[in-house]
């Protein structure tokens, strides 16, 4: 079974300019998940993934794709197998689940999801 891209995060250098940006020239709605600086501009009935907008942590404007994984644990094992890096180290969002952060061998980052309302 493919393990898809469920999710993007867009990581601004200047959060406010880019939530009204997207906000007026798309129609998103980002709102406030799991700390007041992290918005979530869901996808709602239509066709696409949900998108995380944040401050970048570096200053550098870019996106992330985030995978959906069954364990967390198991994929980072075929992760470092296949010769890529864990960045982050797994961390638990509160009622999500658990997250982390790899490069593939070539350094594209990539984040990973699994799913726990649970955590």
């Amino acid at each position: 079974m493919i393990q898809p891209v469920t999710y993007v995060e867009l990581n601004s250098p200047d959060l406010d300019a880019t939530s009204a940006f997207l906000s007026a020239a798309f129609g998103w709605r980002p709102q406030p998940f799991a700390a007041p600086d992290y918005l979530v501009a869901a996808h709602g009935d239509a066709a696409g993934v949900d998108t995380g907008i944040l401050p970048s942590r570096d200053g550098q404007p870019r996106a992330i794709p985030v995978i959906r994984v069954e364990a967390m644990a198991a994929a980072i094992e075929r992760v470092r197998a296949h010769g890529g890096t864990v960045v982050v180290e797994p961390f638990t969002i509160t009622g999500v689940g658990q997250g982390c952060y790899i490069t593939d061998p070539a350094g594209l980052l990539i984040g990973l999801h699994a799913y726990d309302a649970a955590a």
